[in-house]
């Protein structure tokens, strides 16, 4: 099990497209490459992070049999947090992630806390670009939890290969069994 720094990723890398957003928008402004280049860097850098945190778990990560009694999927809520990412954005003349870097640190501190203390993990863009999916999931004991999978869930009462990556936060690491 990762635990804290699984968590710590998955929130951190849910970040990449703000700070792609940053550098996309220092260079609409024909900023100097070195004033976006370094935000862009770092975007790319948490997309690598997490399909290697990912991949690393799923295949050196001791595995568990998850028996999914019920199962709802998580990842259609992206509207709601597009919007809670877009919103630095709104007014950008204002908010220039470079002169106020400060400001810019702020709202993305802001968005990581809020992100983190909710237990949104179920909404990151950069995983769904991966083609990873969310589902809130019940095991046989009725006790609610967060499974990750490439594969689309159609009917409950499988059983899933997975790897623990934190409290409540489950990888599948291999196909789904009939």
């Amino acid at each position: 099990m990762l635990n804290t720094f699984a968590k710590f990723l998955l929130v951190s890398t849910s970040l990449a497209p703000v700070l792609g957003a940053v550098a996309v928008n220092q260079l609409a402004h024909q900023e100097h490459w070195t004033r976006w280049g370094a935000w862009l860097a770092v975007a790319a850098l948490l997309v690598f992070l997490c399909w290697a945190m990912l991949r690393y778990a799923a295949k050196n990560a001791q595995k568990h049999l998850f028996h999914i009694k019920e199962f709802e999927r998580n990842d259609q809520e992206v509207l709601a947090f597009l919007l809670a990412y877009l919103l630095p954005f709104v007014s950008a003349e204002n908010m220039d992630f470079t002169d106020e870097w400060l400001t810019g640190a702020y709202i993305l501190g802001v968005i990581f806390l809020v992100i983190a203390h909710a237990g949104a993990f179920h909404f990151n863009p950069v995983m769904g670009l991966l083609g990873y999916h969310f589902y809130a999931v019940k095991n046989g004991d009725g006790v609610s939890h967060l499974l990750i999978s490439k594969d689309e869930l159609r009917r409950p009462g499988k059983d899933v290969q997975t790897v623990r990556l934190a409290h409540n936060i489950y990888l599948q690491a291999g196909g789904i069994d009939a």
